[in-house]
């Protein structure tokens, strides 16, 4: 269902900078409100706003990224957070990068990044129904990924929690297709703890 709307021709690509993207982005927010987690952005918002110098136009483009909480459990952990992130934006039309043979054609982004989104919120509604960890999760939905990872770039400078405390991040993108194949998980030499966390989690799934 998230897929589906948000790789849906209205959105026509996600563009940064276009209404497709601002209902893409109102649509996560609308859904980190529906499960309950506070608002992480500017004013009381989901929302974290802010101008990028170039967008699609040529010109200067608005931008969001959406940004949810879910407080943690433990006290004495309160300083520390995790991060699950996948970014909302795409393509649009072809900017900044145009698939070979699509030029001028809406790129609709159901695998980059509509998939990473969908997980994401599926992960959200499944933990803010559950007991709640010990740890902080920040929910981020970046946007400016195609452009040059502006939406995360803002958000480190910018961050609803110190960045000094987060313990880890999971980056959710272009997920799915499978089929057959294994599970590939990505970046796991960023921390040693990663190692051997996915390691457990394929001994336990097979």
């Amino acid at each position: 269902e998230h897929v589906a709307f948000l790789a849906s021709p209205e959105l026509k690509g996600r563009g940064l900078g276009s209404d497709g993207l601002a209902k893409a982005a109102q649509y996560v927010a609308d859904r980190f409100q529906a499960y309950g987690l506070l608002p992480g952005g500017d004013g009381g918002t989901y929302f974290q706003r802010f101008t990028v110098p170039k967008g699609p136009g040529g010109g200067p483009a608005e931008a969001a990224n959406v940004v949810a909480l879910l407080p943690g459990a433990n006290d004495a952990m309160k300083d520390q957070s995790a991060v699950l992130g996948a970014h909302v934006d795409h393509l649009g039309s072809g900017w900044p990068d145009v698939h070979a043979g699509d030029e001028g054609k809406v790129h609709p982004g159901a695998d980059d990044n509509a998939s990473g989104v969908a997980v994401m919120l599926e992960l959200a509604r499944v933990l803010a129904a559950g007991e709640r960890p010990p740890r902080t999760v920040v929910f981020i939905a970046f946007t400016g990924e195609e452009a040059g990872r502006l939406g995360s770039k803002h958000y480190v400078a910018n961050p609803a929690r110190p960045i000094a405390g987060i313990e880890g991040m999971i980056n959710l993108d272009t997920v799915g297709r499978l089929g057959t194949q294994k599970i590939t998980a990505l970046g796991t030499g960023t921390a040693t703890e990663w190692q051997h966390i996915f390691r457990g989690a394929s001994f336990v799934t097979g």
